[in-house]
């Protein structure tokens, strides 16, 4: 696995290296004017005395200048190493009182600074001595060491572009390879190319601008290493950056195969799915999508933005017809807005006589998600059950008896208008969902008292084998009252409440004093 730096630490380390040889050369051309016969080469020396508490004690002329130029009043000792442990190692941190005195020599880290200095420590404190090996008019000492001073070490510049964890090279104009680092001799070592180039590079215009992509095979380890490159121009070549990609390249494609998965499982789905990112523009749809929303293949997959989407389902009449086109704008934004914040579920009533119901839900990274269903049949089972239910509540309720419905849970599920006048209830009075035993004390206040009551709940509570019965019953005003309990499908029951008129009585056996029952044949032997 390589290593991947950020294009900013290979920027710095390069701009180092280059400005590192653009100074050479300037210096070069001012060794060069140096030897003319109108610059005579000088030779310098600048003179520190420090006591041993690092105090400046003593300087000569050139040092005194060198200060000045430098903007340093008066510093001590801390303060002059700092200024100049950018151009020289080894300078010693703290002032040694010593009695026999100890001189040290010290060179720049760069070849092309032209001062070498002289430290020595003795029974007095420290001297520094800078001496200046040559110099010219061309150029200030106060403006080599600005340079110098910002300048790594050469040979750091030199350890980091050898041993940088990706590939670095540099070539001529023909595309000759005149220099490479470690990593990228390592890798034509492991990767045999047989003397071609390590990168087959396509030459584009905007190649410095825009990294270019390429693979490399490697057969030892059987696998392929993925390289963003990138050039820049320098002197009469190009230098080359190639940083390894290999871990996006993966992710990448786990997230297309990921997308192709979930495309896969989304074409068998019935409900119409779009997916829009987090920049509004289309990213992901379903077959279903075609055949629900009647838009064509080539605008869908042109990946139109939500505004494009919902223009064209409103010029395929797919959705209903703004009442005021000029807001419509607006409404496809508030429509966004609550998908955005999962709160958006209305149901389209199309001209074409269908109906579809249109989600939205959000999703990760801002992106939204549109469902499309088809409710139609729904729609239309819903309608033929309320009406069936309302020529149902209407045919009892042209029924002088009264009648109640308790479903398997025991609670009210129809009930007609005698019913409601039986108990003493409004007219406009809605009993549903009201259990057993709510209605069966609203009964008790309009008959004299009777066990009755106490049987209907247990009879609506009971199992599958039930059957019917009746008592007679007598009201509040002493009329008499045929109740008939009877079993129903689905486990629901039936209460009717009926005037006790000879014409409407059956045949009843009775089964206590209460209650009659038909009675179970006997077995026959």
């Amino acid at each position: 696995m390589f290593t991947t730096l950020s294009w900013v630490d290979i920027g710095l380390v390069f701009s180092i290296t280059l400005a590192s040889f653009a100074f050479i050369k300037t210096l070069g051309r001012s060794d060069m004017r140096a030897t003319e016969p109108s610059v005579i080469p000088l030779k310098r020396q600048y003179l520190f005395e420090f006591d041993h508490a690092g105090k400046l004690v003593c300087t000569n002329e050139h040092a005194r200048d060198f200060l000045t130029d430098l903007k340093l009043v008066d510093p001590d000792w801390t303060c002059l190493r700092d200024t100049l442990k950018h151009r020289f190692g080894d300078l010693p941190t703290c002032i040694n009182e010593t009695e026999t005195p100890v001189l040290t020599s010290l060179q720049p880290f760069s070849d092309i600074d032209p001062m070498t200095i002289e430290i020595e420590q003795h029974v007095d404190g420290l001297s520094l001595t800078m001496f200046e090996r040559e110099i010219s008019d061309f150029m200030s000492h106060v403006a080599v060491h600005n340079v110098l001073s910002t300048l790594p070490n050469i040979a750091l510049v030199q350890a980091v572009s050898e041993n940088a964890p990706f590939p670095v090279w540099q070539s001529d104009k023909a595309g000759k390879i005149e220099w490479s680092n470690a990593f990228y001799k390592s890798l034509a070592r492991r990767i045999d190319r047989k003397n071609a180039p390590l990168f087959e590079i396509t030459p584009t215009q905007d190649f410095e601008k825009n990294a270019q992509r390429i693979s490399l095979k490697d057969p030892a380890h059987n696998r392929t290493h993925w390289f963003d490159v990138t050039r820049q121009s320098f002197e009469d070549g190009h230098l080359y950056f190639a940083t390894d990609v290999h871990a996006v390249v993966n992710a990448e494609t786990a997230q297309r195969n990921f997308v192709q998965t979930l495309a896969k499982t989304f074409a068998h789905l019935a409900t119409g799915l779009a997916i829009f990112d987090r920049n509004r523009q289309l990213v992901l749809f379903n077959p279903s999508l075609f055949d629900l929303t009647e838009l064509r293949p080539e605008f869908l997959t042109a990946r139109p933005n939500l505004f494009s989407f919902f223009d064209q389902l409103r010029d395929n009449q797919i959705m209903p017809e703004p009442k005021n086109y000029a807001s419509w704008r607006e409404r496809i934004a508030d429509v966004i807005f609550a998908a955005s914040d999962d709160n958006f579920s209305e149901t389209w009533h199309l001209p074409n006589g269908l109906t579809y119901r249109v989600t939205g839900r959000p999703h990760p990274d801002g992106a939204i998600a549109f469902l499309f269903e088809d409710i139609s049949a729904e729609i239309s089972l819903t309608r033929r059950f309320r009406e069936e239910a309302d020529v149902t509540r209407s045919a009892l309720d042209t029924l002088d008896h009264s009648i109640a419905i308790f479903n398997r849970a025991g609670y009210l599920q129809q009930h007609n208008a005698a019913m409601l006048e039986f108990l003493g209830q409004d007219a406009d009075q809605n009993l549903i969902n009201m259990s057993v035993k709510d209605i069966t004390r609203l009964c008790q206040k309009t008959c004299q008292p009777t066990p009755a009551w106490g049987e209907i709940r247990n009879f609506v509570s009971e199992g599958l084998e039930r059957e019917a019965w009746s008592a007679n019953l007598i009201s509040k005003d002493g009329q008499p009252v045929e109740l008939r309990v009877a079993p129903l499908a689905s486990g629901a029951s039936l209460v009717t409440l009926l005037p006790n008129l000879q014409s409407l009585s059956l045949p009843k056996v009775q089964k206590s004093a209460h209650r009659q029952v038909r009675q179970k044949p006997s077995a026959v032997a």
